[in-house]
C-alpha cells in the first residue's frame, strides 16, 4: 500500500482496535465502540425522539427506507466527529459521541429523514417549522422536554408557529388535528380553523407577537415506557462491520481517497466481501469512472450483494437491456419500501399498461415527489384513463414545494378534466350509435326471416298465393327515449308497469302490455322480476309516448337494453 494511503488508514485503523457492539431498534442500528452502556442509552434518547416525532405526526411507528445507522464513539481527541445522518453505501449513517445529549443538527437531520418516508407533503413553512421545533428535543429517560428555543439568529415565524401551537395550553392537544388535515391535502384555510377555529393569519399574528415576546415555554411529557439498558441487548459485532462503517462514513463525507483505502483494505483481507466491491464501485461512481464503478458492482453483485443501491447503480450503468431490468427488479425486491427502482424501470417500459403499474408503484412508495405523481398522470393520459390522471394530477399539485410548479400542475388538471368530458360524451355517443346499429340488425334479421318464409310458401304453393303473408311490423319507430335506473316492476293484471329513475332524477312510468313485441337489444330474454329491483338495473328504454291515466304511465315499451 503507498505511504500516502497508509498514513490516511492511521485514524481509522485506531478506531477499529476498539472492541465494537451493536444494537438494534426499529431502524436505527447503532454501532457503539463506547461501550454497552454508551450505545444503550444513545439508542434509547433516539428512539424517545422517533415517538414524540410520531406521535405528533399521527403516526404509531416511524419507518425509514433506508437503515439508520449510528456509530458510538467516546468523546476523546481521536474520536470521530459528531456527524449528522446522511447517505451512505447501504444506510443513513451518522456519528454521535456517547454520553452525551443528541446534538440539534442531529436531530433536526433524523427528523427530516422519518418525515420524509412517513408523512404526505404539508406546506413548507409548517414542515421547516417542525424540524426546528423537534430538533430541540431533550431525552431523560423516559421524560422529554419540548420547547427549547432556538438561538436567537435562527428564531423565526415559522418555529415560533409550532412553538406555540405545541406548548400552548390552548392549542397543544390540537396539533396533531391540524397535521393530520394537511397530509390529506386540506387547504391551509380550513385546516387551521377545524383545529383552532381560527384563521392562518389569526395563527399567525399571534405567533408573531410570541417571537416578538421572546418568553418561550417549555413542556415535558412522557416517552415510551422503555428502560434503554433492559430492553436493548448489546452484541459483539461481527467482522468486518465496523470497519465497513467506518469507511462507508468516509465515502458519505466525500473523503474518496480514505474510503477507497478502507474498501481495499477490508477486501485484501476477506476476498470475498461484495459489501468492500460495493463500495469501491460508489467511490468510482463519485469519481465519473463508469468503467470502472460497473466492473466492482458487477463484482459485487457476483459475490452475493444484497444491497439494493448497488443493483440499481449497476443497472444505470448496464447497457444490455435486460441485465439492467434484473438488476432493477432485484433492487426492488431487496427494500420493497425504495420508489426509485421502479420509477426506473418504468422509464425503460414500452407497454403503457406495465409503465402505468411501475409508476403508481413508484408513486406510493414516494407520495412526496411530485415528479413521480407526473409522470404517472401522464401515462395514464396516454392510456385514456382521464379519471385516474385527474387524481394523480391532484397528487401531484400537494406534493409539489414549487408555487410556479403549482400553477403549472393546476393549469394540466383543468386540461385533463375538460378532455375527460370531451372523451366522455364520445363514448356515449359510440354506445348510442352502437344500439342503433344493434336495433337496425334485429329488424334486418326479422326481415329476412319473413323474406324467408315467404319464399318457402311460394315454392310450396307453386307460386299460388292462398293467403297473404304479413310482413313484419315496420310501423313508426318509437320516438320517447329513456335511460337511467329500473327501480320497481309493478306486475298489474296482463300487463307490467315499470318505474325508471332517469339521469335527471325524474320517476317515468312505463307499460308493458305484450311482452312478445318487446325488442331486448343484446339478444337474450325479457326477465322481470315483480316488485322492487335490487339492485336497481341500468337501461335504455326506447317507447312509443301515449299516456294511460288510469295506468299513470307515460307511453308503451318497443325496446330495452341492459347495462
Amino acid at each position: 500500500m503507498p505511504r500516502a494511503a497508509a498514513l490516511l488508514l492511521l485514524p481509522l485503523l485506531a478506531a477499529a482496535d476498539d472492541r465494537w457492539l451493536e444494537l438494534r431498534s426499529g431502524p436505527f442500528h447503532v454501532l457503539a465502540s463506547a461501550g454497552e452502556r454508551g450505545g444503550q442509552e444513545t439508542l434509547g434518547q433516539l428512539e424517545q425522539f422517533r415517538h414524540v416525532l410520531g406521535t405528533a405526526l399521527g403516526k404509531q411507528e416511524l419507518r425509514s427506507v433506508w437503515p439508520i445507522r449510528v456509530l458510538v464513539v467516546r468523546p476523546d481527541r481521536r474520536a470521530e466527529a459528531v456527524t449528522p445522518p446522511r447517505p451512505g453505501r447501504d444506510a443513513f449513517l451518522g456519528v454521535l459521541h456517547a454520553e452525551a445529549p443528541v446534538p440539534r443538527e442531529w436531530l433536526r437531520a433524523c427528523a427530516l429523514i422519518l418525515l420524509e418516508a412517513n408523512a404526505s407533503r404539508m406546506p413548507a413553512g409548517i414542515e421547516s417549522g417542525l424540524l426546528d421545533f423537534y430538533s430541540t428535543a431533550e431525552m431523560s429517560g423516559t421524560l422529554i422536554t419540548l420547547g427549547g428555543p432556538l438561538p436567537a439568529a435562527e428564531r423565526n415565524l415559522d418555529w415560533a408557529r409550532i412553538q406555540l401551537l405545541s406548548v400552548d395550553p390552548k392549542y397543544s392537544g390540537k396539533l396533531r388535528v391540524l397535521l393530520y388535515n394537511l397530509q390529506q391535502g386540506a387547504d391551509s384555510e380550513p385546516a387551521f380553523r377545524n383545529a383552532f377555529d381560527k384563521t392562518p393569519a389569526e395563527i399567525d399574528k399571534e405567533a408573531a407577537a410570541y417571537l416578538a415576546a421572546a418568553s418561550f415555554a417549555t413542556a415535558t411529557i412522557s416517552g415510551r415506557p422503555l428502560n434503554a439498558r433492559r430492553d436493548f441487548r448489546a452484541e459483539p459485532a461481527a467482522s468486518p462491520a465496523p470497519d465497513l462503517a467506518l469507511a462507508d462514513l468516509r465515502l458519505s463525507l466525500g473523503r474518496l481517497a480514505e474510503a477507497r483505502a478502507a474498501y481495499a483494505a477490508i477486501l485484501k483481507s476477506q476476498p470475498g466481501c461484495a459489501e468492500a466491491r460495493e463500495g469501491l464501485g460508489l467511490v468510482a461512481l463519485r469519481e465519473k469512472n463508469a468503467d470502472e464503478a460497473r466492473r466492482q458492482l458487477a463484482g459485487a453483485i457476483e459475490a452475493g450483494s444484497r444491497n439494493a443501491r448497488a443493483h440499481l447503480e449497476y443497472a444505470r450503468l448496464e447497457p444490455d437491456r435486460a441485465k439492467a431490468a434484473a438488476a432493477l427488479r432485484k433492487a426492488a425486491e431487496l427494500n420493497p419500501g425504495w420508489s426509485e427502482p421502479h420509477f426506473l424501470l418504468a422509464q425503460r417500459e414500452d407497454d403503457t399498461a406495465r409503465k402505468v403499474n411501475a409508476l403508481s408503484a413508484a408513486a406510493k412508495l414516494a407520495p412526496r415527489n411530485a415528479a413521480y405523481w407526473r409522470a404517472l398522470a401522464e401515462a395514464q393520459m396516454a392510456a385514456s384513463d382521464f379519471r385516474a390522471a385527474s387524481r394523480s394530477w391532484a397528487a401531484a399539485e400537494q406534493a409539489s414545494i414549487d408555487d410556479a410548479e403549482r400553477a403549472r400542475i393546476q393549469q394540466a388538471r383543468r386540461s385533463i378534466e375538460a378532455q375527460r368530458l370531451e372523451a366522455e360524451a364520445a363514448a356515449r355517443k359510440r354506445e348510442a350509435e352502437e344500439t342503433q346499429r344493434e336495433l337496425q340488425r334485429l329488424k334486418d334479421a326479422a326481415m329476412a326471416d319473413i323474406r324467408r318464409a315467404e319464399a318457402k310458401a311460394e315454392r310450396a304453393t307453386g307460386g299460388r298465393t292462398e293467403g297473404k303473408v304479413e310482413a313484419w311490423f315496420e310501423g313508426p319507430a318509437p320516438s320517447g327515449k329513456i335511460r337511467g335506473n329500473l327501480r320497481q316492476v309493478d306486475c298489474l293484471r296482463g300487463t307490467a308497469r315499470l318505474v325508471v329513475q332517469g339521469e335527471d332524477g325524474k320517476l317515468t312510468r312505463l307499460v308493458i302490455r305484450d311482452p312478445g313485441k318487446v325488442v331486448l337489444i343484446g339478444g337474450g330474454q325479457l326477465a322481470l322480476g315483480c316488485g322492487p329491483q335490487r339492485p336497481p338495473r341500468i337501461v335504455t328504454i326506447e317507447y312509443f309516448p301515449k299516456a294511460d291515466p288510469k295506468l299513470g304511465t307515460a307511453g308503451e315499451v318497443a325496446t330495452v337494453e341492459y347495462r
